[in-house]
């Protein structure tokens, strides 16, 4: 049983800050940004390593855009702290800039001279976590580097032993009831929750940044029974992972609780759709609907069938999506099926120019053996760079291969065709995952 309370617990502080360094295209000034980037990391507190690293990262960009543009124009550089990592902007206008070193395949020829002169973009890439590039007609590149802290793992402290609870409350958890929190979640689902879980205190500041959202259900002596944790994927759909309860009976209405908990915090944003991809078995399934599923590998070989679930919040209006004629036929289904109004407007290239490289970002989930691809540059060596891709994660040991494509942005479309001849089938749909549907593909070897 529940109590109806509204969610308490203790506030979390806006640790955000950002500052900047507007400076010409000059190497000479390559301490200036060394430094810059140095004591930025340190104020935000990364360890000394990963001050380095990013350190290292920011030089090798700089250099490489003074010799792609010219000394009168500036470059501005925006240092923010994101709590559990550093982002380092750099703002640039493009002169020739090359964005093929940033690929997990890439590698430097000692015979030819551009790929040496790019060989600083490689170093860049391999030094951080993630990145991310936009482009403005108007104002140019925008290339962001992003940092992360290094936490250890939860190891050292079991989890405790945990009681049935007949009378709970949600609550929003302090710092030892995250970090407990995550423990629990890692005994007791070891195959359904993101890899973050793994290191509480890393949970710990996911939340304190605001990225991620958490509840507990909880009893008057403060033993916890159950959570649900939630985060935003853009500005109108959130993802959320559980309900995860730690030896409670199925009837206590603990995981609904949860649910409403969650439901209740966002009730009244922009939120369209709440979204699981980690579904648990105690998921009160009346309240979703089947969105599509995605087959895990697991490392002895069998194959675990995940259902995606989705539960709109408010009514949804429609919007306009991009397709490749080759997609048009699996949105149809699905849009019919989940009763989604969308304008399918088709695209596809036609001989227009674009550039010779694509570009694809990877976010590893090594604890699952999982790797989700992003594009970031479409181009015209698009299908053999995403073959490679291929390639060298499956020789890690990464069986289960996911690439993501926003239908609002019609280039990222063109990706369809490199797509479904590399062995990639789209699974589902994220609504409103980014600036319209998002399109989830999964890599599935001989289909």
């Amino acid at each position: 049983m529940t109590r109806h309370s509204s969610l308490r617990g203790f506030q979390m502080e806006d640790t955000t800050s950002q500052i900047s360094l507007k400076i010409f295209r000059d190497r000479r000034f390559v301490p200036l940004v060394t430094s810059f980037a140095e004591k930025s990391a340190e104020a935000f507190s990364l360890g000394r390593e990963e001050v380095l690293k990013l350190t290292l990262a920011c030089e090798e960009i700089f250099v490489y855009l003074c010799q792609a543009g010219k000394g009168a124009e500036t470059i501005t550089i925006e240092a923010s702290n994101g709590v559990y990592y550093t982002r380092v902007k750099f703002l640039f206008k493009a002169h020739g800039f090359s964005l093929r070193s940033f690929n997990l395949t890439a590698s430097v020829s000692l015979d030819s001279l551009a790929s040496l002169e790019e060989m600083g973009l490689l170093i860049a890439s391999r030094s951080v976590e993630n990145f991310c590039i936009t482009e403005d007609p108007q104002e140019g590149y925008a290339l962001a580097l992003i940092k992360e802290k290094s936490y250890p793992e939860s190891t050292e402290i079991e989890a405790p032993k945990i009681k049935p609870i007949k009378i709970f409350t949600p609550k929003i958890p302090g710092p030892e009831g995250l970090k407990l929190f995550s423990r629990l979640v890692v005994a007791f689902y070891p195959a359904r929750f993101p890899p973050a879980f793994c290191f509480p205190g890393k949970i710990v500041d996911m939340v304190s940044s605001g990225e991620f959202n958490a509840a507990v259900a909880m009893d008057d002596g403060g033993q916890i029974g159950g959570g649900i944790l939630w985060r935003w994927l853009g500005e109108k759909l959130v993802e959320f992972f559980g309900p995860y309860l730690f030896s409670q009976p199925p009837d206590t209405g603990m995981a609904e609780g949860l649910i409403d908990a969650c439901i209740g915090q966002i009730a009244k944003t922009d939120a369209m759709g709440l979204v699981t991809r980690y579904s648990t078995p105690e998921l009160p399934k009346g309240y979703f609907e089947s969105s599509g599923s995605v087959d895990f590998i697991q490392p002895d070989g069998p194959i675990r069938t995940s259902p995606v679930y989705y539960r709109q919040l408010h009514e949804d209006l429609g919007c306009q999506v991009w397709a490749h004629p080759d997609l048009e036929g699996f949105l149809r289904i699905e849009y019919n099926r989940l009763f989604f109004a969308r304008e399918i407007h088709l695209t596809r290239h036609e001989g227009e120019e674009r550039s010779p490289y694509s570009v694809f970002a990877p976010q590893f989930d090594r604890s699952h053996h999982q790797v989700t691809l992003r594009p970031i540059l479409e181009g015209n060596d698009a299908f053999n760079n995403l073959s490679q891709h291929v390639t060298v994660l499956r020789a890690e040991g990464l069986m289960n291969i996911f690439f993501e494509i926003d239908l609002g942005q019609a280039w990222q479309t063109s990706m369809t065709p490199a797509l479904l001849g590399n062995g990639f089938r789209p699974r589902f749909i994220l609504p409103y995952g980014g600036e319209a549907d998002v399109v989830v593909f999964q890599y599935q070897e001989g289909k």
